[in-house]
C-alpha cells in the first residue's frame, strides 16, 4: 500500500533554499510502452542543486515537455512554482516516508538577482477557502 498527499506542499523559495546553484543534469526518466519499450519520450528530468539553507545538493524534477536546462555550473538558478510531494510504503516494522521536489522550470537569476516574472499555480483545493495571509 502507498499514501500521498492529496496536494503537495507550496515552497517559499528563498526561506526554504536561500541561494540556488546549478550543479547539473542528474538523469531522465524515459516513458515505456504496454510491452516495456522505451519510447523516446521523456516522462522527466532530475536535475542537481546546491542549496545554501540545506547545505547540500537537492535534486529537483522538472516534467519532461520542458526543454534540457544547461546552465554552467555554479550559475545562480531559480524555481518555477516548486512544489513538496511525499509518500509512504508500508512495511513489516510500519513504513518507509519518502519525499520529492517537482517545479515547473528552472531559470537563471539575472545580474542583480532579478528574474522575469512567472506565472503562479492557483491555490491547492478548493478556491473558495481564505488563503492562510488572509489574501
Amino acid at each position: 500500500m502507498s499514501m500521498k498527499l492529496a496536494a503537495g506542499l507550496d515552497i517559499n523559495n528563498p526561506a526554504t533554499f536561500g541561494e540556488l546553484r546549478f550543479w547539473g543534469l542528474r538523469r531522465e526518466r524515459q516513458v515505456y510502452d504496454d510491452d516495456n519499450n522505451q519510447t523516446g519520450e521523456i516522462d522527466r528530468r532530475t536535475y542537481n542543486l546546491i542549496s545554501t539553507i540545506q547545505q547540500d545538493i537537492v535534486s529537483i524534477i522538472l516534467p519532461g515537455h520542458v526543454p534540457i536546462r544547461e546552465f554552467p555550473q555554479n550559475t545562480v538558478v531559480e524555481l518555477v512554482n516548486p512544489e513538496i510531494n511525499s509518500g509512504a510504503n508500508r512495511n513489516f516494522r510500519g513504513a518507509d516516508a519518502f519525499w520529492w521536489i517537482t517545479a515547473d522550470d528552472i531559470v537563471a537569476v539575472k545580474p542583480g538577482g532579478t528574474t522575469p516574472p512567472t506565472p503562479q499555480k492557483p491555490p491547492h483545493g478548493d478556491g473558495n477557502k481564505p488563503n492562510p495571509d488572509g489574501k
